[in-house]
C-alpha cells in the first residue's frame, strides 16, 4: 500500500517536471528577441524604406549604382547600431527648402561651399561672398520642423562625406597653414597649438613683444604657422565633444543616426552620374547648373597623394590614434586606414 502511494507521487512530480520543461520550451521558443541597443526599430525600417526608393528611382531611369547607394545605407544604420549611437539634432548644422523638397546638412570642407551657393540660388538669394551667413537664412526655422523633416518620406534628404584624414588635412591646410589670410580658426587655435609645442615662444622676452605680436602679424594673419604634427599633437589631446565644424565628426555633426538620409555622396568616388542624379531630387534643370570642381579650394585639391606628404612628418602611433578619434566615420563610409599607415614616416 505504501509502496503503491510513492510510486503515484514520484509519476505526478515526474509529469508536472515535465510539463514546467515542456512549458518553458515553448515559452522561450515563442519569446521575442529584445533589440540590445536603444535606437528604436524605425531606424531599420527606414533604411528599407530608402532603398525601396532608391530601387524605384533607377527604375525610372536614375543615374545611380543601386548596389552601391543600398549598402552604404545599410552600413551606416549597422554602425548605428552597433555603437548605439543617438546624436542631437542642430537646426543650424541644415539647409533647407520648401520648394524643392530637399534638406542638406552641410559640412566644411566637403563641397559645402559649392552646395550652400546651391540652395541660396534655389532660394534666389543673390550672394556672391561670405556664404556662411547664407545659413542663418537657409536652415530650417525651428528645431521642431527639422525633426519634422528628418523624418518625412516626400523630403529628399542629402548628405555629403569624404575620407575623413583627407577632410581633415583639407581644413589644416585652408585654416591653419595658409597664412594669406585672417582665419577664425587660426586666431583661436594657434596660441593653444603652439603653446604645446613651442612653449619657448611664451617665455618672457623684452625685445620680442607680447605674445600676440610673436604669433601674428598686424592684420591678424599667421606669423609662425604650426605644422600639420604640431596640429595633430593639440588635436589629440582635445575632447571631439567641443570640436570645430571643420573637423568635427560626420555623424554627430549632422546627427547621422537620427535623420533619415535618403542619399549619401562620397565626395572622393562620386560620379557625374550620381551627381545628375542629385539635381534631379533636387529638381533642378541640371543643363542650367554649374557646381564648380567639388573638391578644389583656395589651397587647392586634398586628395591621396597630396594628404600623404602631410602624413610623412607623423608618426604610426599618432595615425592610429586618430583613427580611433574618427572611428565611426570610417567604419559608417567604409573607409580605410591602410594607405595612411604605410605614409606614416616619422618615427615615435
Amino acid at each position: 500500500m505504501v509502496l503503491n502511494f510513492l510510486v503515484c507521487i514520484i509519476l505526478i512530480k515526474t509529469r508536472r517536471s515535465c510539463n514546467v520543461k515542456q512549458t518553458v520550451n515553448v515559452t522561450i521558443k515563442h519569446q521575442p528577441q529584445m533589440p540590445h541597443f536603444s535606437i528604436s526599430n524605425r531606424i531599420i525600417k527606414n533604411v528599407e524604406s530608402e532603398i525601396n526608393i532608391l530601387r524605384r528611382d533607377e527604375l525610372e531611369g536614375g543615374t545611380i549604382d543601386l548596389q552601391k547607394s543600398a549598402t552604404l545605407l545599410q552600413q551606416i544604420s549597422n554602425v548605428c547600431m552597433k555603437y548605439k549611437l543617438r546624436t542631437p539634432l542642430l537646426k543650424r548644422h541644415f539647409l533647407y527648402n520648401a520648394e524643392h523638397k530637399s534638406l542638406y546638412c552641410w559640412i566644411r570642407k566637403v563641397a559645402s561651399t559649392s552646395f550652400t551657393k546651391l540652395f541660396s540660388d534655389m532660394s534666389n538669394r543673390q550672394v556672391d561672398r561670405d556664404l556662411y551667413k547664407e545659413v542663418d537664412f537657409l536652415s530650417p526655422e525651428s528645431l521642431k520642423d527639422l525633426q519634422r523633416f528628418a523624418s518625412n518620406n516626400t523630403i529628399f534628404k542629402l548628405l555629403i562625406v569624404r575620407h575623413p584624414f583627407q577632410r581633415l588635412i583639407s581644413s589644416y591646410r585652408d585654416r591653419i597653414e595658409d597664412n594669406s589670410k585672417y582665419t577664425a580658426q587660426s586666431w583661436l587655435y594657434a596660441r593653444q597649438i603652439l603653446h604645446l609645442s613651442r612653449p619657448e615662444l611664451f617665455r618672457f622676452n623684452a625685445s620680442g613683444g607680447n605674445i600676440l605680436q610673436r604669433i601674428f602679424l598686424a592684420d591678424r594673419r599667421l606669423k609662425v604657422v604650426p605644422s600639420f604634427r604640431e596640429f595633430l599633437e593639440w588635436l589629440l589631446k582635445q575632447s571631439p565633444d567641443h570640436d570645430d565644424v571643420h573637423w568635427a565628426q560626420y555623424h554627430t555633426h549632422c546627427a547621422v543616426c537620427n535623420v533619415r538620409y535618403n542619399f549619401v555622396l562620397k565626395l572622393d568616388e562620386y560620379t557625374f552620374g550620381e551627381i545628375n542624379y542629385i539635381l534631379t531630387k533636387l529638381k533642378l534643370d541640371k543643363n542650367n547648373i554649374y557646381l564648380p570642381r567639388l573638391q578644389r579650394t583656395r589651397t587647392g585639391i586634398t586628395n591621396f597623394d597630396t594628404a600623404c606628404k602631410y602624413f610623412r612628418n607623423v608618426t604610426t602611433n599618432m595615425v592610429l590614434r586618430l583613427y580611433k578619434r574618427y572611428k565611426i566615420d570610417f567604419e559608417m563610409y567604409n573607409y580605410k586606414l591602410d594607405k595612411y599607415l604605410h605614409c606614416a614616416g616619422a618615427k615615435n
